[in-house]
């Protein structure tokens, strides 16, 4: 009998381990197929050229890492890192590496961490290619809103004391003869812009079929050229294509900074949708901008001709239309929604421009570039945008 069960307990570890290992071959059949027929053709889109293949998972599946940060520690340049469905809490920090992360469902795979302060994007990076992923930084319920310096020396060593952080931060010289690709990803901040770009010379930074949601203390999108000599140039590429954006939480979109005038930024859009608000409030503006197109309060009045569609929310108090735009029941379509009348929070009248564009030049002085910019360029490529400004008019 104990003989019998000896040989027994042998059998069923046989095939335990054969069904194991069975597992692992069949898994690793799949992922190959899936290198095979989505990953390979994506590499074609950057300078990633290694073969490894690694997997991320939340169920402890054979050979996975249970952490994005993980995977990312454990590659090379060229790698790919599979991402199963699940909620990752981590800020991720690639800053020197050229890799592939794949999510298998955008809106299942989300990567997500607490923006509040600067120091913490969801991603620092600098290259490669983001695929079918969600980006998501939010602020705790008890988290101090951060809304910038209070006249006081900013530095490298207080930034988080006066600023929130981005959700995609770029930002970093490994950029330079390189390019970063985001691909069907979803962009959502509760703090400061949802992407914070730094460009380098020699480099691409590109945004397609992406969802981008700011309802934070900033906008979409700040950017800004280089400021060292090694890494300024004119070769250096901006471009949105087939995205939509929605900016409840900041009166600027996009804000377009200009630190040397030698540099160029060639920016192209492509049918990007925009969900905006723009206000009667003086206040909301700054006085330093330098862009250069309409006043959006004479636009909504029908003074100057416009194919911008602006949505007049009437005399409704400012903090009701911004709820109502972030629950989605006053956004039906794309364009500016002007807030006419703000009974609350108006305690200035500032000679400024309102706009959903912030302008940041030299000595705010009017450039000859895009809006008003000194440096950035919009190319012949750009077409079907929700905001005028975005399409090239031939």
């Amino acid at each position: 009998m104990k003989r019998r069960n000896y040989i027994h307990n042998i059998v069923q570890t046989l095939i335990t381990l054969t069904l194991f290992l069975g597992s692992l071959f069949i898994f690793g059949i799949k992922v190959k197929a899936a290198e095979a027929e989505i990953l390979t053709p994506l590499r074609t889109m950057t300078s990633v050229s290694g073969s490894n293949l690694l997997v991320v998972s939340k169920d402890n599946r054979p050979g996975s890492y249970s952490s994005i940060t993980d995977a990312v520690n454990n590659s090379l340049d060229g790698d790919m890192i599979v991402i199963f469905p699940g909620e990752y809490e981590e800020t991720l920090d690639i800053r020197n590496k050229d890799i592939i992360l794949l999510g298998l469902d955008k809106d299942s795979c989300i990567i997500k961490y607490d923006t509040s302060v600067y120091s913490t994007p969801v991603l620092n990076g600098a290259a490669g290619l983001f695929c079918n992923l969600t980006f998501y930084g939010y602020r705790p319920k008890n988290a101090v809103v951060v809304t910038g310096p209070q006249d006081v020396l900013i530095t490298p060593d207080n930034l988080d004391e006066h600023y929130s952080g981005y959700v995609i931060h770029i930002d970093s010289d490994y950029e330079y003869g390189r390019s970063i690709i985001f691909n069907n990803c979803n962009i959502i901040s509760e703090n400061n812009n949802c992407i914070g770009l730094g460009m380098r010379d020699h480099f691409s930074a590109t945004f397609n079929n992406c969802y981008i949601r700011s309802v934070g203390v900033a906008g979409i999108l700040y950017v800004h050229d280089p400021d060292t000599f090694f890494y300024a140039g004119t070769d250096m590429h901006l471009t949105f294509k087939d995205n939509v954006w929605e900016n409840y939480g900041y009166a600027y979109v996009l804000s377009a900074k200009s630190i040397n005038y030698t540099n160029r930024i060639d920016v192209t859009f492509q049918n990007v949708t925009t969900y905006c608000y723009a206000t009667a409030m003086d206040d909301t503006y700054f006085v330093g901008n330098a862009y250069n197109g309409f006043d959006i309060r004479y636009q909504a009045a029908g003074i100057v001709p416009t194919s911008t569609p602006i949505y007049n929310m009437g005399n409704v108090k400012y903090s009701a239309c911004i709820k109502a735009l972030r629950n989605g029941s006053a956004s039906g379509f794309p364009g500016i929604y002007y807030i006419a009348d703000v009974a609350e929070n108006s305690s200035s009248a500032l000679l400024t421009k309102a706009s959903v564009y912030y302008v940041i030049n030299p000595y705010n002085v009017t450039g000859n570039g895009w809006i008003g910019t000194d440096i950035y360029h919009l190319t012949n490529d750009s077409f079907g945008n929700t905001l005028e400004e975005m399409n090239f008019v031939r």
